[in-house]
């Protein structure tokens, strides 16, 4: 054990001499809490060292150093994930924690690209958009205000990774690589990084990887202009197979760039957990003269100070947004959509897209409004098996209800579609002890509250069980994945001669194995 201590420490103080030591951490406890995720994981180990880079050139130096000294490496963003992706499967590992890489570089409103650092969040990146009338062309995570970029470019976001236009990767052996037009040789002051397909896609190569092939450290993303027109709806629907069905009508309706849909638990709690951040902003805005809410303000400010739940005798939800040149077009793509949505469900406030839109980033649901642990297991499938999924789901669930009810355990779904795509994102609830990551994420009162929860070994143990067989159940029926990371089955959803190939690449950018090792399953 001490010969154990004496080598940490060594190893510490090589990376002290790249990073300072001010950003080395080899206390045990606080490593512990750095190598957790919001699940329980058996087969987890917890880190040596952590180590916070602030530059891509400190970030290649670990790399070296971990490689010299033997360690395996995992790399952890803003801590959200729930499929084991930072984890250490292994003993001996050094992690990196990214957050300290959150540069904005370049905001270029005429090559209509900005170029961030892998542990910027995504409201800042958001915020710093904002005074240029520009915005992403893609939604970035609810948890965007401690998600960084790297997170979401590792584990993927449905329909969002077209826009990445490239990224900088640290490789096994340090090397420092740029993709698309960002890799061209220049005489011109630097490569103009505003086209991604220049060549084989290597961009697309290190997307969705996890981590496994390379560490990301800065990335490109492309935007567009923030049109001045916006509609928002909510609609409510009596089934999980109503509301599907409407999704599957509305598919090809590309100009709705939020889609939310909501079960009956959501909705009811909406207000109260999860989204009470963003109706608290909007009726901020809504009261402040800024903004006028077609009637809505009364509503918005009831809601946002709990005094009236707007979603009162709602089952399912669907809440959506659509964007135009001007109010006038986006109402028109709004009118659409209605009715197609009032064939099945009726129209409700439209309090939530609106408040989204107003705070689109927040963490708090990662718990319930009690404290309540949360996990999610995501699942994608064709759009026109939406229907089908949402079924087969439920029966899922109904078929386990006295053992959930035993445990005290309920279900959720967050749905969504795009693009030929639908989302099936069911979490469960239970009361159970909450972690250190979770507390650090809340407001003092709420912390100070959940801190006292007991442990509850039979709940977690049924929850972890219940998850696998989701999982599988997932898997059986040929749905396939984001965030996949070391839970998923990813491996054995593969042909032989893909899942060949993918070691192949990986075999060849990192021969040792050292990245994320165990991360889609190689």
């Amino acid at each position: 054990m001490a010969e154990a201590a004496v080598a940490i420490t060594g190893a510490a103080d090589h990376f002290a001499r790249i990073v300072g030591s001010a950003h080395v951490i080899t206390d045990p406890a606080e490593c512990r809490v750095y190598s957790n995720d919001i699940f329980f994981w058996d087969d987890a180990h917890v880190a040596d060292i952590v180590v916070q880079p602030g530059t891509t050139a400190e970030v290649s130096d670990i790399v070296k150093t971990a490689a010299r000294l033997g360690l395996n490496i995992y790399t952890r963003g803003g801590g959200m994930s729930y499929t084991n992706g930072y984890v250490p499967a292994v003993a001996g590992a050094v992690l990196i924690d990214m957050r300290r890489l959150n540069q904005i570089f370049e905001i270029n409103p005429t090559d209509r690209y900005v170029v961030v650092g892998a542990g910027c969040t995504w409201e800042k990146v958001a915020e710093a958009l904002k005074p240029h009338g520009l915005k992403l062309v893609f939604l970035a995570p609810f948890s965007g205000i401690y998600s960084t970029v790297g997170g979401p470019l590792s584990q993927n976001v449905p329909a969002s990774m077209k826009g990445i236009l490239g990224i900088e990767v640290v490789r096994a052996d340090g090397a420092v690589v740029r993709t698309g037009a960002w890799g061209r040789k220049t005489s011109h002051g630097g490569a103009v990084p505003f086209f991604r397909d220049y060549g084989p896609d290597l961009t697309g190569m290190f997307l969705g990887d996890t981590g496994a092939f390379g560490i990301k450290t800065a990335a490109v993303m492309h935007l567009y202009a923030r049109p001045e027109g916006a509609a928002h709806a909510s609609f409510a629907f009596e089934t999980y197979e109503d509301m599907a069905a409407i999704m599957i009508d509305l598919g090809n309706h590309d100009y709705l760039y939020r889609r939310v849909g909501l079960d009956p638990f959501k909705s009811q709690n909406s207000g109260k957990v999860g989204f009470k951040e963003a109706l608290k902003t909007l009726g901020d805005v809504s009261t402040s003269g800024t903004s006028v809410l077609s009637g809505l303000k009364d509503t918005v400010k009831m809601a946002a100070q709990g005094t009236t739940n707007f979603m009162d005798g709602v089952k399912w939800s669907m809440h959506l947004s659509t964007e135009a040149l001007d109010s006038a077009g986006a109402e028109a793509g709004m009118e659409r959509v209605r009715k197609i949505c009032l064939k099945r469900g009726r129209e409700i406030a439209n309090v939530l897209p609106r408040a989204m839109e107003a705070r689109g980033f927040s963490v708090r649901g990662f718990l319930g409004g009690q404290g309540q642990r949360w996990i999610p297991t995501n699942s994608l499938w064709p759009l026109s098996r939406a229907v089908e999924v949402a079924t087969a789901v439920r029966g899922f669930f109904n078929a386990r209800r006295a053992d959930m009810q035993k445990h005290g355990m309920w279900e959720s779904y967050m749905t969504n579609w795009g693009q030929g795509y639908f989302q099936c994102e069911p979490s469960f609830y239970w009361v159970d002890e909450v972690s250190e990551l979770h507390l650090r994420h809340l407001g003092k009162d709420e912390a100070d509250k959940f801190r006292a929860l007991p442990p509850n070994l039979p709940a977690r143990a049924y929850a972890k069980k219940l998850r696998h067989e989701l999982r599988d159940f997932f898997f059986d029926l040929g749905a396939v994945h984001v965030q996949l990371a070391k839970f998923y089955r990813f491996d054995e959803s593969l042909s032989a001669e893909t899942w060949r190939l993918l070691g192949d690449v990986k075999g060849m950018l990192d021969p040792d194995g050292r990245l994320n090792p165990g991360n889609l399953r190689l």
